[in-house]
């Protein structure tokens, strides 16, 4: 099988804001290309190094469910994190795993059904919101968003329209490592600080754009989504959590996920999240970081909550079908930064919120990766739903930080 890179004890495995809060890595956490995260700068996006396969003509059969390296890639976790849990659903195949231990203190066994703080996954909700709201002719999507939100970005910026927003595309520019604490013990101190979109928007731009001409490139990041979030609230009037919550929460009946705005715990069975202060990261050091800031990165759900969001935003339950289109198309351009390593081959593999994904043997997916401090979590799912994939796990050196793990997860899903 061809090796791809992904753009963040016990084990069992059986086969079968206060307002706009934001917890300091939040949506800024970075891509995992099919899955990679960095840990130098959660707020800054970085290329990925993935899938090298070009898509079939006629659409390749799902390989047979691999429950041994499904298995393996859940208990090889424990070298760097303190806990995952995975769940494979669809009939291609079922399975559930997970390994580690919910508390390092009590050894407390890992809840299949625990909850997990979703970070950068909450894009994907918010671009539902956005596209819902051009579907009830409520915006533009060609429109620029200096017209809705006037005066969030310098005036000197060309107009960025909000589908730009929407498929990474804007060229804003990101927050950097010398924005917000991102070192073991600035993460420990200061989890608990409140930054308003505002204060987030206003500190990026005064970075350098990525690049002149909105449109004409691709770059993952969190800016965009900031903005979206601003425009969803000026336009509704409430807050983005309560929109996700009206629009798509409760119509799927998603009782075990929430968007809190103030709450700073995760309710339920749950995982903690840990950072580890030793030099070494030995696990000697860990500090319980479980209790933090809500916000943009701060939805929290469950395997089986995620799946059957995926379910319904896959089979049109959410969006009609010009929108739906409007989420998986993916612009014609180049990646920033790009090589034929990644998953576009250099050019954009994102559409508006999920990523496209093509494997050697000619399996495509599509979904989206997560990750905040003691935290990184990801939701895959063919085009027809055959299989689906769900996985949380808790590194202690940060959030969205290893890249082996979420590579082993995802590739023995669809890539055995």
């Amino acid at each position: 099988m061809t090796s791809q890179t992904f753009p963040t004890d016990h084990t069992t495995a059986t086969v079968r804001s206060r307002r706009k809060r934001l917890p300091l890595p939040g949506l800024a956490c970075m891509a995992l290309t099919a899955v990679v995260l960095s840990t130098a700068a959660p707020a800054l996006a970085a290329p990925a190094a993935s899938p090298a396969a070009v898509v079939a003509a006629s659409k390749p059969d799902l390989p047979k469910l691999n429950a041994a390296a499904l298995q393996a890639a859940v208990e090889g976790s424990s070298v760097s994190a303190t806990a995952m849990l995975a769940r494979v659903s669809g009939p291609a195949g079922q399975w559930t795993g997970t390994s580690g231990v919910a508390d390092v203190t009590t050894g407390e066994a890992v809840p299949a059904d625990g909850r997990f703080r979703l970070g950068s996954v909450t894009k994907m909700f918010i671009g539902t919101v956005v596209l819902q709201l051009a579907a009830e002719d409520q915006v533009e999507l060609d429109r620029p968003v200096q017209e809705y939100l006037p005066g969030v970005l310098p005036a000197e910026y060309p107009p960025i329209s909000v589908r730009q927003l929407l498929d990474y595309t804007s060229g804003l520019p990101e927050l950097t490592a010398g924005d917000l604490p991102t070192d073991p013990q600035g993460i420990v101190d200061h989890r608990f600080d409140d930054h308003t979109f505002g204060e987030l928007v206003a500190m990026a731009v005064k970075h350098p754009r990525l690049f002149d001409r909105p449109g004409s490139m691709q770059s993952y990041g969190a800016t965009g989504y900031y903005v979206a979030a601003l425009l969803v609230e000026k336009l509704t009037g409430r807050s983005y959590q309560r929109e996700i919550t009206d629009r798509i929460l409760l119509p799927l009946n998603l009782r075990h996920t929430t968007a809190p705005e103030t709450d700073t715990t995760i309710p339920g069975p749950h995982a903690h999240g840990y950072i580890d202060l030793s030099p070494a990261h030995d696990k000697t050091g860990l500090v319980d970081i479980t209790e933090q800031n809500p916000g943009a990165g701060g939805m929290i759900s469950t395997g089986a909550d995620l799946d059957r969001f995926l379910t319904a935003l896959f089979r049109g339950r959410l969006l009609p079908p010009p929108q739906l289109d409007e989420m998986f198309t993916v612009p014609n351009v180049p990646y920033l930064g790009g090589s034929d390593q990644d998953p576009g081959h250099g050019r954009a593999f994102y559409g508006a919120g999920p990523m496209r994904v093509t494997f050697p043997n000619g399996v495509t997916v599509r979904g989206k990766t997560g990750s905040t401090f003691g935290y990184t979590d990801g939701m895959f799912a063919t085009r027809d739903l055959k299989r689906r994939l769900v996985y949380s796990f808790n590194p202690v050196t940060g959030g969205g930080n290893d890249r082996r793990i979420v590579n082993q997860i995802i590739t023995a899903a669809f890539g055995s």
